[in-house]
């Protein structure tokens, strides 16, 4: 598959991913989805699996709250997954664009939704007064389409020039600059799991969690044992709780 196609593959992969978080949301704007995706269209799907698990993690707290926009992690995943397997340097290279492709992400997604749909949102209304229900429905999908220009087209650029110009640029970057950013990022990651954990209200459930912990830092258990355990924890809980009700 030549570079141009790729490049548009991938450009319109991102384009469907966040149209998907905008309708549907089947969660295929998350990196954990769109890394693997990108991977198997540039040819290397091991890094797309590794980059994709990566970058989730370091976006895995991030999302709307009023009207605040988080970074990007769809365009972030897409073009930090092309840059890895273009450059050959890996995961390093991949956290380390993340990061600021995400909040170029986070400019456009702002400028998206309070500029260009307050736009579309004035034109609907009009539609609405003057009765014209075709040109109502039309209007809902302008937005859709205006996505293509926003996400699709700068991806598209990204990996289309990724491999020629891009990858000269990242090794024209000092490494203690790519380490440093790929340390954050790891920082990122932990912060976002550590939000997600102040979901847990129930005490009863922390020492779950505990096992899990011990599990894998102590015991070095892998992910498909420490599941195996989850389940037999669950079942144990379930029957507990049940000879508790029934008495």
């Amino acid at each position: 598959m030549n570079n141009f196609v790729t490049a548009l593959l991938v450009g319109l992969w991102v384009t469907w991913a966040i149209i998907d978080e905008q309708t549907l949301q089947l969660q295929t704007t998350r990196p954990i989805i769109t890394g693997p995706v990108v991977g198997l269209i540039c040819g290397d799907l091991q890094t797309g699996l590794i980059v994709g698990a990566t970058v989730e993690l370091m976006f895995l707290a991030t999302i709307f709250v009023g009207t605040a926009v988080p970074p990007d992690p769809t365009l972030s995943s897409a073009i930090a997954t092309a840059l890895a397997i273009y450059s050959g340097r890996g995961v390093d290279i991949a956290v380390a664009t993340a990061l600021p492709v995400a909040l170029i992400g986070q400019v456009v997604t702002t400028l998206q939704y309070s500029v260009v749909n307050v736009a579309f949102l004035h034109l609907a209304d009009r539609k609405a007064e003057n009765g014209d229900t075709k040109g109502l429905v039309r209007t809902a999908w302008y937005p859709l389409i205006v996505n293509l220009i926003f996400y699709g087209l700068p991806t598209f650029l990204a990996v289309y020039y990724g491999a020629q110009y891009v990858t000269n640029i990242i090794d024209a970057i000092p490494e203690k600059i790519i380490t440093g950013l790929a340390v954050g990022g790891g920082m990122i990651g932990s912060v976002g799991f550590a939000l997600l954990l102040t979901t847990i209200k129930s005490k009863n459930l922390w020492p779950f969690f505990l096992v899990g912990l011990i599990s894998a830092t102590y015991l070095k258990i892998n992910n498909i044992g420490i599941g195996l355990i989850a389940v037999m924890c669950v079942a144990l809980y379930l029957e507990i709780t049940k000879k508790r009700g029934a008495k």
